[in-house]
């Protein structure tokens, strides 16, 4: 008598296909965390955008860019966290911001204010700062920016910034985590997080960057020289102050730490 039909799969026919199933998986969730990611960039970069825009139309009607508490009139913190009309009750506001000149210039202030991939993690208020020397900057100005290629030797020149930089994505660590003030300085650090390996708030290492918005309203990624790990302060990462501005005849001056009495000091730089 003929055999019956058989209907339906051996055990060894569904392990081939749930194993291809799991390696078609394993090859494509990387490409789409990838592809995430490369959206999260984009918004964060069209957030510094949209501050920049919002600081070049400040200065369009005031005629100066406000700063940092330490670099300017203690309510033209850009950043609102250091405003005294913020200090004096915190409670009003649901975001400092809300209490900085720039607030009604930018639109959703609260959500360009972070980096969709940092998610304000390491800072409960922003992601981003501004370089502390540049407060009542005027628009226009001509200055070169400029940092070591390599910060341990220095004798191997020098690279200069497409424009001058004004708002850094700052390392969490280095010091965005411990100070909220809103300031790019000192040993501050530059954002690794962008194109490394992990993604998220405290990911970054070797080929990752930063977003940088710059005084002409323009932003783009900015991948700084650092040492061999990216959680560890080293001599060869880059800080605020081995940034320095170029005037005529080659003349430069650092500008990774400042003082009250300096606001538009970038303007007549000396």
């Amino acid at each position: 008598m003929p055999h019956a039909r058989r209907n339906g799969f051996t055990l060894i026919e569904l392990l081939v296909v749930i194993a291809i199933i799991a390696i078609m998986v394993g090859l494509i969730l990387p490409g789409i965390g990838k592809a995430r990611e490369t959206g999260r960039t984009v918004i964060c970069t069209s957030n510094i955008k949209q501050i920049m825009l919002a600081f070049t139309g400040y200065a369009t009607d005031y005629r100066s860019m406000p700063g940092t508490y330490w670099q300017g009139p203690i309510n033209l913190d850009w950043s609102g966290r250091n405003n005294q009309r913020y200090m004096s009750n915190p409670a009003a506001y649901t975001h400092p911001i809300q209490a900085s000149v720039l607030y009604d210039y930018i639109s959703q202030a609260d959500q360009v204010m972070g980096c969709p991939t940092a998610k304000r993690q390491a800072n409960t208020f922003f992601d981003y700062t501004a370089i502390i020397r540049f407060g009542g900057a005027k628009i226009g100005l001509e200055w070169r920016v400029t940092y070591p290629k390599n910060p341990i030797n220095p004798a191997l020149g020098l690279a200069t910034f497409p424009g001058i930089p004004f708002i850094i994505e700052e390392h969490h660590e280095f010091y965005n985590r411990g100070n909220d003030d809103g300031s790019f300085a000192n040993l501050d650090q530059f954002a690794t997080r962008h194109g490394s390996r992990e993604f998220g708030s405290d990911a970054g290492g070797r080929g990752g960057g930063c977003n940088i918005g710059y005084m002409d309203a323009s932003a783009s990624i900015f991948k700084a020289p650092i040492g061999p790990q990216d959680r560890v302060q080293e001599p060869g990462d880059l800080t605020a102050n081995h940034l320095r501005i170029i005037k005529a005849r080659g003349t430069s001056f650092p500008v990774g730490s400042s003082s009250a009495a300096e606001y538009g000091w970038i303007n007549r730089a000396r």
